[in-house]
């Protein structure tokens, strides 16, 4: 195929995998350069790449559900601030990630919550 079809490939391939398992799957298929990516070249496949995982980060933390619960929210917080829970993040997503919990119950996190951390 010509230079043009692999961009069209690109383009086309706009639905990222629903899991992280799905996305390193994904990725390494890509890199690959396996079934359908075989028409693209290199630097076509470093493109995919990269619009897949930012897609994927981008309706990750989109659609992240954080806890109603005060406390659960604080425990879970914490887990991925340390990097207990999706250690493989990026730490992009995981700052997104965690903003999204203090846009919801206050900047600074579990230690500064108004309500978790009454004496």
């Amino acid at each position: 195929m010509t230079k043009t079809s692999g961009s069209h490939a690109v383009r086309e391939f706009t639905k990222a995998p629903l899991t992280e398992e799905g996305l390193t799957e994904t990725v390494r298929r890509i890199s690959a350069g396996v079934d359908e990516f075989s028409v693209l070249n290199h630097t076509a496949r470093v493109e995919l790449v990269n619009k897949v995982t930012e897609q994927w980060q981008n309706d990750f933390v989109a659609g992240f559900n954080i806890p109603n619960d005060l406390a659960k929210a604080g425990e879970e917080y914490a887990a991925i601030e340390q990097g207990d829970k999706f250690p493989s993040l990026p730490d992009s997503v995981r700052e997104a990630l965690l903003q999204r919990f203090d846009d919801r119950y206050g900047d600074g996190g579990p230690r500064l919550w108004p309500g978790l951390n009454k004496a």
